[in-house]
């Protein structure tokens, strides 16, 4: 590696690394119930080898609320992580900002195979690292992102096969691929795409043999996962399940699809307001930089007219990013990741297309395209860490449950516990929590009610939403009593943690 190259990817992960993983405890606000549950089946895994389950080992991680069951990259890569990292929100968190670091330099080197130039390889890092889309998802322990990696590997090994067409290299694009089907659920859908365009470009240039070889060397890869499709074949009915397609004639079928599609491509959704959920979005821009308006158009025209296949490919990858979603029949942002790469390149070739045009005029423009976007995310960036944002976010993210949970663990003594069912998704907070603080013991005299319980012992202790008709009627009644109020940073989502007076035994 050249000492420049060295120097750039040095500084490109510094400044991922600072961006991505700083304040991972205090931005985003709160946990969603998704990541507590992924951090549970990683803890999981990296201290006794089980999920959640009792299942050692196993490739994928089904509960109750989604049978199909989580993938098993993200599960894994934060059970390793947790070897050395403590088991706290920012901690359980850091894997992925990691894997959004090497979504860095691997896009460097994809695009510096692709547009023969270490320029455009820093050019693509820099894009993809000020990309909102791909900054938020980056601190959130959620699955989708994980996909990335895996096509920007593909991406790039499919760029040096076309430089110089050998089995090994185009064995290796497949290998990606077949990786790849293991890190999200819509994966089984954009892999084997991918492979289609991957074999249209090595049909060009390498013998059948050849192709045989690198298909099935990702069947190899796929062996797990036939296994247990096999001895799970309910996932499949699971899955059909989950993605559940609307009923209605074909003309109707048509015209949903063909809005769902284009409403992906709508500016307001890419470029201005981004995704409705304040999870995802900061309502203050867009998936993309606004710069990418045009430079979008420029790149997907330069890509059409360049005579290297793998341009196309690019064009075809970000043309085809909706499909998942509008199989699903919802543009969610969850599976519309796969554009975010795809996205990133096809700006890149328009900035590159831009500095080629007209010399002084092309280049000036390109030139502040690009400070535009650092510009723009410097205001998104000031706005997501801002006290604001997190006001406004809190109660997407859960509200306050986070220190409603630590004030009755600090409170719990040796006395029974008691958790409202009102609260959504608790068990999952709880027992987050209470690992988080050391106090996994906890679980063994906790109890799940939707009603205050009749028979409570004194003194046993209650985790209620202010709200909550049943907890205020018993603290009215007084067979117990109020003993902390907790409040969201909005004010909203308020908890309430009630005790059993003394003398309200089972006895009463």
């Amino acid at each position: 590696m050249k000492p420049s190259i060295a120097v750039t990817l040095t500084a490109i992960v510094i400044a991922g690394g600072v961006l991505y993983i700083t304040s991972l405890n205090r931005v985003p606000p709160y946990f969603i119930h998704d990541e507590a549950q992924g951090a549970l089946q990683a803890h999981a895994i990296a201290t006794t080898g089980f999920d959640l389950s009792g299942r050692l080992l196993p490739l994928y991680f089904t509960e109750p609320e989604f049978p199909p069951g989580r993938d098993p990259a993200m599960i894994y890569v934060t059970a390793a992580a947790l070897k050395v990292l403590p088991f706290t929100e920012a901690g359980v968190r850091m894997p992925t900002a990691l894997v959004a670091v090497l979504d860095l330099v691997l896009i460097f080197f994809a695009a510096q195979a692709l547009f023969k130039s270490p320029l455009a390889g820093a050019l693509a890092a820099m894009m993809l690292m000020l990309a909102p889309v791909h900054f938020i998802r980056g601190r959130l322990l959620l699955s989708p992102l994980y996909s990335i990696p895996f096509v920007l590997a593909w991406l790039w090994a499919l760029a040096r096969f076309e430089e110089q067409p050998t089995p090994r290299r185009f064995v290796h694009a497949c290998v990606w691929l077949g990786l790849g089907m293991y890190s999200y659920l819509a994966a089984v859908v954009m892999m084997p795409l991918y492979l289609l365009m991957t074999l249209a470009v090595a049909a060009r240039s390498l013998r059948w043999r050849g192709i045989a070889l690198a298909v099935i060397t990702m069947m190899v890869c796929l062996l797990p996962m036939a296994a247990w499709y096999l001895t799970h074949p309910e996932r499949n009915a699971q899955i059909v399940s989950a993605y559940q397609l609307s009923t209605g004639g074909i003309g109707a079928a048509i015209g949903r699809y063909t809005h769902l599609y284009w409403g992906f491509f709508d500016p307001s959704y890419l470029f201005m307001s981004g995704d409705a959920s304040m999870v995802n979005s900061t309502r203050t821009a867009g998936l993309f930089p606004f710069a990418f308006a045009l430079l979008l158009p420029i790149g997907l025209v330069a890509l059409i007219r360049s005579r290297n296949v793998v341009d196309r490919v690019i064009v075809a990858g970000f043309l085809a990013s909706p499909v998942v979603s509008v199989i699903s029949g919802a543009i969610e942002m969850n599976r519309v990741m796969f554009a975010i790469p795809f996205a990133v390149l096809v700006a890149t070739g328009g900035v590159l297309a831009l500095w080629g045009w007209r010399a002084t005029l092309g280049r000036a423009v390109a030139s502040l395209l690009v400070i535009s976007v650092a510009i723009q995310f410097a205001a998104f960036h000031r706005s997501y860490m801002s006290d604001q944002y997190r006001l406004s976010s809190s109660t997407w993210f859960s509200g306050n449950v986070r220190e409603a949970i630590r004030e009755l663990i600090a409170q719990s003594g040796d006395s029974q516990i008691y958790l409202s069912q009102e609260i959504e998704w608790v068990d999952r907070f709880w027992r987050f929590y209470a690992i988080e603080q050391g106090r996994l013991e906890l679980m063994e005299r906790t109890h799940y009610s939707r009603e205050v319980p009749i028979d409570a012992p004194a003194h046993a202790k209650m985790l209620c939403p202010a709200t909550s008709a049943y907890c205020a009627q018993a603290v009215s009644a007084g067979t117990w009593k109020t003993i902390a109020n907790v409040a969201s940073l909005d004010g909203s989502h308020r908890y309430v943690i009630i005790e059993r007076t003394a003398g309200n035994d089972k006895a009463d």
